[in-house]
């Protein structure tokens, strides 16, 4: 497959052109957190706009931190028509992790609009690691965002931490 775009002999590179070839990444410089929901909303931060009849890499590392009761859920909210899968990489859920172990984890492979439910370690604060990853096709424009919420609503915030972030790469 060609990466996009393709350079001709004599092109000239432009700025404009060269960062089409650079990834996107977007960063949470700040906590988002959120108390008694189960209902997947947006992240205000983790959210890139993708083209038409494209091919993105997509790579997302999440810090959160949930109480067990509470848990923390995600889901990808992807442009109208698309086609792929992501993986989802951490604690597995129901697993509550100590300082000092890693516990079980999971590694499954979703569709974008399946909730995936981690583990924590039980604690508001003190956060977890996530990874998911995957590829889309576009068909129509739109919006690529991490959506999240509680798996079991509890009046204890959830948090999606600082330091996250998603960076996506276009294919083709």
């Amino acid at each position: 497959m060609a990466q996009y775009p393709v350079l001709l002999a004599g092109q000239r590179i432009t700025a404009a052109l060269l960062a089409s070839m650079l990834p996107l990444e977007q960063v949470k410089f700040a906590n988002t957190d959120r108390a008694a929901t189960t209902t997947f909303a947006d992240d205000p931060d983790l959210s890139i706009a993708l083209e038409a009849n494209a091919t993105y890499r997509v790579e997302m590392y999440l810090h959160y931190a949930a109480l067990d009761a509470a848990r923390f859920k995600t889901m990808w909210n992807v442009p109208g028509t698309w086609t792929g899968n992501r993986s989802a990489v951490g604690p597995d859920q129901g697993q509550i992790l100590s300082a000092t172990s890693g516990g079980n984890g999971r590694w499954g492979v979703h569709n974008f609009s399946t909730a995936v439910t981690y583990g924590t370690r039980d604690n508001a604060g003190n956060q977890c690691a996530a990874i998911e990853e995957g590829m889309v096709t576009t068909t129509t424009a739109g919006t690529l965002a991490l959506q999240w919420a509680q798996a079991t609503s509890n009046a204890t915030a959830s948090r999606l931490a600082a330091g996250s972030y998603m960076r996506v790469k276009r294919l083709s």
